[in-house]
């Protein structure tokens, strides 16, 4: 199943997977979600939606967000698409009202000025449908194999649009670099989505996750959780904390029970040809 995900991913810029998780997990996401949407204000502009709701930094709002972002389902794409160490670039939440005018046309990567076509994935976006996914109440819209083009705009030229029409519990996973856009909203009830987004691991991601889960707090997440959030290498020395590797701030025993993946990370930074020493 994966190889066939992946063989569309490159081919299309993206895939849709339904149903992957449950309504007991949507409910605790929504109630999980509820206090911080609770008099949030609508959008600043019409890029963020002036009908639109949104909540930023997830990855601090609690253990349902953290584990929605490790989801089985998307790590095997991301892990396939992304080099080692990639990084949670943000993870935010968007609910449409009834109302929303449709977004314009925009690519997820656009702040990275990279000639297009890229020769390699920069980020990946997901969208997960926490509620029903419709054309009548702004579905996501994204142009099939757009991820490929050069700097073509999608008014500039013709394009297929498909409409991610998904129930409740489903995701479109999506390339960066794909046009895409959410759609308007002509229903009575809100669209919600949550949506986390990840980069290559040499790349700034939007959010700075570093500060929005300190320390303290990454020492009860996962260890892929850590390395996602920025208490990771990537070799030589990308990441590194006054010439060590950040888990020391996170992980008292470091040192004593670091994983395979650590001593690797210890011995890069360790080259003689390299200004890094970890201690």
């Amino acid at each position: 199943m994966v190889d066939e995900l992946l063989e569309q991913f490159q081919s299309e810029g993206f895939v849709i997977v339904e149903n992957v998780i449950s309504r007991d997990e949507l409910r605790e996401l929504t109630q999980a979600l509820a206090p911080h949407e609770r008099e949030r204000p609508m959008g600043r502009n019409a890029f963020e939606g002036l009908k639109s709701q949104r909540v930023y930094s997830l990855a601090a709002k609690g253990d349902v967000f953290l584990r929605l972002i490790e989801h089985a389902v998307v790590m095997s794409i991301v892990e396939n698409v992304l080099m080692k160490n990639f990084l949670l670039s943000t993870a935010q939440s968007i609910r449409l009202h009834p109302g929303e005018a449709a977004q314009a046309w925009h690519t997820d990567d656009a702040f990275y000025f990279v000639p297009r076509p890229h020769p390699l994935t920069l980020a990946v976006s997901v969208i997960w449908a926490i509620e029903d996914f419709t054309k009548d109440n702004g579905a996501t819209e994204v142009i099939p194999g757009s991820h490929l083009w050069g700097h073509e705009h999608p008014d500039e030229r013709d394009h297929d649009v498909v409409t991610a029409d998904m129930p409740a519990g489903s995701a479109i996973i999506f390339d960066g670099a794909l046009w895409h856009r959410g759609g308007a909203n002509a229903s009575n009830g809100t669209r919600l989505a949550i949506s986390p987004q990840y980069c290559q691991p040499w790349l700034r991601p939007q959010e700075s996750q570093l500060l929005i889960v300190p320390p303290d707090a990454a020492r009860a997440c996962t260890d892929r959780m850590r390395s996602m959030l920025g208490y990771s290498i990537h070799p030589p020395f990308i990441g590194q904390v006054d010439g060590m590797h950040p888990l020391r701030l996170v992980d008292a025993g470091y040192r004593e029970h670091k994983s395979e993946a650590r001593v690797v990370a210890d011995r890069v930074l360790e080259r003689p040809t390299s200004t890094i020493v970890d201690r």
